[in-house]
């Protein structure tokens, strides 16, 4: 039986009942009423004729998708399977927020639950994977009350303190992730829930229920590999690549007396922006580099910026520094032959990187000629090259360029190929599989990038521990 279904032999009008009592759609009883137009202050839905309840309920399940994207009957049905969860453990240590912060840590992430400390707690972990842990969450740290509550009227300015609350909870539960060990998904929707509250906007106990189930899910992005790759190819849908390469740009009012530009270059559907700036008197540039995506849905534009230097975490398994990351919205002036890109950040602005590009005028071209042999160049981020990175995928590996030639014809031949064998988060590449092959202080490093599978493919030792060959020649059987 569905959650839905068990909510059918409930009556609209005990319905409607529970969703007042537990102040779900409005904060207070006299906002209930205004929005319903029935005197509720002291009575109930309990006298109205079976189909007006069946309208009223209609309606809040309308509004309450609306808001939240959930199902109303779904939403009551996990409530009260959580609440009943949490009244068998109210008077247990298990209720105990500390207590309960560990059994997160074991539902979120599967090698804390394998770990010696994570064992103690699992018994606890697999009940709880049974409710609805936020729900269950909210319910220890007593942010809702119980299903069967008669519960009082809601004070919206309530809701900023349990927010902030919320948000320290959750934050050491990133601590285990597995690309970066900051919360800016928490921070910025944090950061949203508060402002929509400080300005007069509707928030009520669905929008606390909604907060929370939106960062458990990001919680289970970041340590499920599965559903991080997931998450990946869901956002890369949403990438969009104008034209705003070829071009020198400036910061806008920005005033220096050595020349500073900046241009952007295509990686796939990504770019590479440099900052270079030009010493004429030393014939120097010192640069730094940046990798950037821009993303467009049906609601905001969005970016993600990282300095080019945490590629190296990335190539080494280990989580990007919270200081190489940063995001935000994005607003371009045409989406043809932009002239100008601005960046609001909603994460903190590193390296004091500029709030708004604007294409260079002529002087640029003139001084990037200057630039010949003679100069040199200090890259901050270090030197990484992407290189060229053909690929064949059969059933049981993937084939990535290793060394090519020039032709006679001027075509670029592979002659000796990376062979990857297929398993894990591999099994789903594909043709069109974000792939990059690096390079790096004398290294050399194959990425699956939505997969955030890098290898070091170097040497003989590297490439073994990790099961690949270099082919010379390849044979494909269809």
């Amino acid at each position: 039986m569905t959650t839905h279904d068990k909510m059918t032999a409930v009556s609209y009008t005990e319905r409607l009942n529970t969703v007042m009592r537990l102040r779900l759609i409005r904060n207070t009883t006299g906002e209930l009423s205004a929005l319903t137009g029935i005197e509720l202050r002291n009575n109930s839905f309990s006298k109205k004729a079976p189909f007006i309840a069946k309208c009223i309920y209609s309606e809040f399940s309308r509004e309450t998708n609306a808001r939240t994207g959930m199902e109303l009957d779904d939403l009551l049905a996990e409530y009260r399977a959580a609440s009943r969860y949490y009244n068998k453990i109210a008077n247990s240590r298990k209720a105990q927020p500390e207590f309960h912060q560990a059994v997160l840590r074991c539902v979120l992430d599967t090698e804390s639950a394998d770990s010696e400390e994570g064992r103690r707690f699992r018994p606890a972990a697999e009940a709880a994977k049974k409710t609805d842990i936020a729900m269950l969450t909210l319910l220890v740290l007593k942010m809702l009350p119980s299903y069967e509550s008669k519960s009082g009227e809601v004070d919206i300015n309530s809701f900023i303190e349990h927010l902030a609350r919320l948000r320290n909870y959750f934050r050491p539960l990133y601590n285990s992730g597995r690309v970066m060990r900051f919360a800016p998904y928490l921070t910025e929707t944090y950061q949203k829930a508060v402002r929509s509250i400080r300005n007069g906007e509707l928030f009520t106990r669905l929008e606390l229920i909604a907060f929370a189930q939106e960062i458990i899910a990001n919680l289970k992005n970041n340590n499920d590999p599965e559903k991080l790759l997931q998450a990946n190819l869901y956002f890369n849908r949403y990438k969009i690549h104008p034209e705003l390469e070829g071009k020198f740009w400036v910061e806008r009012d920005f005033h220096s007396t050595i020349p500073v530009y900046w241009t952007f270059e295509a990686v796939g559907l990504d770019y590479i922006v440099s900052r270079k700036q030009y010493d004429c008197i030393q014939k120097h540039i010192t640069e730094t580099r940046y990798e950037l995506s821009l993303f467009c849905n049906e609601t905001e534009q969005t970016f993600t910026l990282m300095r080019q230097s945490a590629a190296e975490n990335l190539c080494l398994g280990r989580p990007i520094p919270e200081n190489a990351y940063m995001h935000g919205l994005h607003h371009i002036d045409t989406d043809d032959a932009p002239l100008v890109i601005r960046f609001d950040f909603t994460s903190n602005r590193y390296d004091d990187f500029p709030t708004e590009l604007a294409i260079a005028d002529k002087a640029a071209d003139r001084i990037a000629a200057m630039a010949d042999n003679t100069w040199t160049t200090e890259c901050e981020t270090g030197e990484w090259a992407y290189l060229s990175a053909e690929r064949a995928i059969t059933s049981q590996y993937i084939y990535i360029e290793c060394d090519s030639i020039m032709t006679d014809d001027g075509s670029r031949k592979v002659v000796s190929w990376y062979r990857i064998p297929r398993n894990g988060l591999l099994t789903e590449v594909d043709m069109d599989t974000t792939i990059v092959r690096l390079q790096h202080s004398n290294r050399f490093y194959v990425g699956f990038v939505p997969q955030n599978c890098f290898f070091d493919v170097s040497d003989p030792a590297s490439r073994e521990d990790v099961g690949i060959s270099i082919q010379h020649e390849i044979t494909l059987k269809y």
